[in-house]
C-alpha cells in the first residue's frame, strides 16, 4: 500500500506554548536559489577535469555561476555524497547570520570564532535539525554574475569557528552562504585544513550560492533543501527554499512536520 506524506506548517507564539495550524497569508515563502545551466555545469566539470593539479584549491575558491549547490566535501573517494542525507536534515530551521553591514567595508573578511560568538550560542535540549546561513551580501558585489571559471575574492568563515560549529552546535546539520564558497583566504590555499573538509568528516553539508538579497527574518524560519539526488556526485545544484512567519518576526516561528496519511487522502 503506498504512503502519502502531508506537510503540516504551525505557527508557534514563543513563550506562549501555543500552536496555531496557519493559513497561506500568514506564510511567506522565499526561494534562495540561484539558477544554473547544464552549459555551465559542463564548463566546470570540464575545468576540473583539465586542470586537475589545481582542481581542489579552485573548488576552494568557488564558482559563480554554479548556481546554488550541495556538497559534503570536494574531494576524497569515501566522501559522502549529498543523495544519502536523510529528509529530517533536509527540513530543518533557518538561523540566518546577517554580515552583509561588515562586508561592505572588508570584502574579504574572515569571520572568527570571536566575532561569530555574538550570533550563536550553544543549544540545550531536544536535537531540532538546523541550518545556518551566512549572508554575507555577496550577490551585491559587482563582480557577481560574470562568467569566472573559479573566483577567490570573497568573504568566509575561519577555520577554528567551522571546528567549533562542528563540536558545539550539533543541532546543526547544514551551513550555507550567499558566497561561492565557505572557505576564506584562511583556508581556501589549502589542501587540508580547510572548512569543507571539517564538516565534511563531521557530517555536515554545504550549501553555496544561497540567493540571500531579500530581507528575511533572522529567526523564526523553517528551510527546505531538495539537492539533484545523483549518485556519486560529490557538487550538485540544490533548490533551497524558506518558509517565514509575515509578522511578528522575533515573537513567532514556524514549525513544519510531516505527517504519514493513508492513500485515499488528498
Amino acid at each position: 500500500m503506498s504512503t502519502k506524506v502531508l506537510l503540516l506548517i504551525f505557527l508557534r507564539f514563543l513563550g506562549e506554548g501555543v500552536n496555531v495550524e496557519m493559513s497561506d497569508p500568514a506564510v511567506d515563502i522565499y526561494d534562495l536559489s540561484h539558477p544554473v545551466s547544464w552549459k555551465d555545469l559542463v564548463n566546470i566539470y570540464e575545468e576540473i577535469n583539465t586542470t586537475h593539479k589545481q582542481w581542489q584549491i579552485c573548488f576552494n575558491c568557488g564558482f559563480p555561476e554554479m548556481g546554488t549547490s550541495i556538497h559534503y566535501q570536494y574531494y576524497g573517494w569515501n566522501a559522502l555524497k549529498p543523495a544519502v542525507i536523510p529528509i529530517h536534515n533536509l527540513l530543518t530551521r533557518l538561523r540566518v547570520i546577517d554580515l552583509s553591514s561588515i562586508t561592505k567595508s572588508h570584502p574579504n573578511l574572515v569571520l572568527t570564532l570571536h566575532e561569530a560568538r555574538r550570533f550563536l550560542t550553544v543549544e540545550q535540549g531536544p536535537f531540532r535539525p538546523t541550518i545556518l546561513l551566512f549572508k554575507f551580501g555577496w550577490p551585491d558585489h559587482p563582480l557577481y554574475g560574470l562568467n569566472y571559471k573559479c573566483y577567490c575574492q570573497m568573504p568566509g568563515i575561519s577555520f577554528d569557528l567551522a571546528a567549533w560549529i562542528a563540536v558545539n552546535l550539533s543541532h546543526v546539520v547544514g551551513v550555507a552562504t550567499d558566497a561561492p564558497s565557505l572557505e576564506s583566504e584562511e583556508t581556501r590555499n589549502s589542501t587540508g585544513k580547510t572548512v569543507s573538509a571539517l564538516f565534511g568528516k563531521s557530517g555536515v553539508y554545504m550549501i553555496e550560492n544561497v540567493d540571500a538579497r531579500r530581507k528575511i527574518p533572522e529567526k523564526g524560519c523553517m528551510a527546505f533543501v531538495t539537492p539533484t539526488k545523483l549518485i556519486d556526485g560529490n557538487f550538485v545544484p540544490a533548490r533551497f527554499t524558506a518558509f517565514c512567519p509575515r509578522r511578528h518576526a522575533d515573537r513567532v516561528e514556524i514549525i513544519m512536520a510531516p505527517r504519514r496519511v493513508g492513500p485515499n487522502v488528498a
